[in-house]
């Protein structure tokens, strides 16, 4: 009997996690939200931070998105020559640029 329980347990474990959106529990909204891997950006030196902007159509721009990491983003120039790590406490801001009339 004891195993019968056990294994209804395993069984109702193993069916909660073949849910949809169990284990895709939405990402909390950080700065780098709006941020996609792979997205074009320009990136702005403003001194002592950067400045990171982007278009809401994909238009090619100077750099693209490496990596997106809690506290840091990365980005790569367009010639693929160098990249850019760009921790949070850096980063003066990040700037949407809306092409379309609503």
């Amino acid at each position: 009997m004891r195993t019968w329980a056990w294994l209804c347990a395993l069984v109702i474990v193993v069916a909660a996690s073949a849910i949809p959106g169990a284990q895709n529990a939405k990402r909390p909204r950080n700065i780098f939200s709006s941020l996609k891997v792979g997205q074009s950006v320009t990136l702005k030196d403003e001194g002592s931070a950067y400045s990171i902007s982007f278009f809401d159509d994909d238009m090619p721009l100077a750099h693209k998105v490496v990596e997106i990491g809690d506290d840091f983003v990365v980005v790569r120039d367009v010639a693929g020559v160098r990249e850019t790590l760009i921790p949070v406490f850096s980063l003066k801001g990040i700037e949407k640029v809306t092409t379309k009339s609503k």
